[in-house]
């Protein structure tokens, strides 16, 4: 069995299997979704402008809201400390 990517044998490598595809490295399945922009199944360079800005809003929206409450957490473990 090879590699869909590299063309290299992935026997005794831990291949895995992509639906639709066949056999490949993880390595070389995981370069492959980087270099196409695909990130949990959303393909990044498929959205127009306004959609990657609003993808853009929500993912600061959520980075602050779990800042906030890793905050909350560290403040109210710190006045348990006292």
């Amino acid at each position: 069995m090879r590699c869909n990517y590299c063309e290299k044998a992935v026997l005794g490598d831990k291949p895995i299997t992509v639906p639709g595809l066949g056999p490949a490295h993880e390595i070389c399945y995981q370069s492959h979704l980087v270099i196409k922009r695909i990130f949990a199944g959303l393909n990044i360079a498929a959205l127009d402008d306004m959609q990657l800005s609003e993808l853009s809003d929500m993912v600061l929206m959520e980075k602050n809201a779990r800042m906030s409450e890793s905050m909350e957490n560290t403040e109210s473990f710190e006045i348990e400390l006292f």
